[in-house]
């Protein structure tokens, strides 16, 4: 999936560097949701409210849980063989 930019969300790098102050008020006034920074034609960077990356930070992590739980429960579906840490540990190469 790719994001989407409008024509008025995209700014050359150069405008960025330059209204750097101006992006960010526009972005904490939401007068602007998002902003697509430009350089050789191609997108390099998107700046964002902090209340928007916050937000898809969380879900990020509820992902990351959601995974860590499935794997956990297809763990205790197919195996009966109960490993001690410190084996699971050596085998693994951590040294606590």
């Amino acid at each position: 999936m790719r994001a989407s930019f409008t024509r008025d969300e995209m700014i050359s790098a150069t405008t960025a560097a330059k209204s750097f102050g101006k992006v960010v008020a526009d972005l904490a006034d939401h007068r602007r949701d998002k902003a697509a920074v430009v350089r050789n034609n191609e997108i390099t960077a998107v700046i964002l409210p902090v209340e928007e990356y916050e937000y898809m930070a969380n879900i990020v992590e509820l992902v990351e849980h959601l995974e860590i739980y499935d794997l956990v429960a297809r763990r205790r579906k197919t195996s009966d063989k109960r490993i001690p840490l410190n084996a699971l540990l050596q085998e693994e190469g951590v040294a606590l």
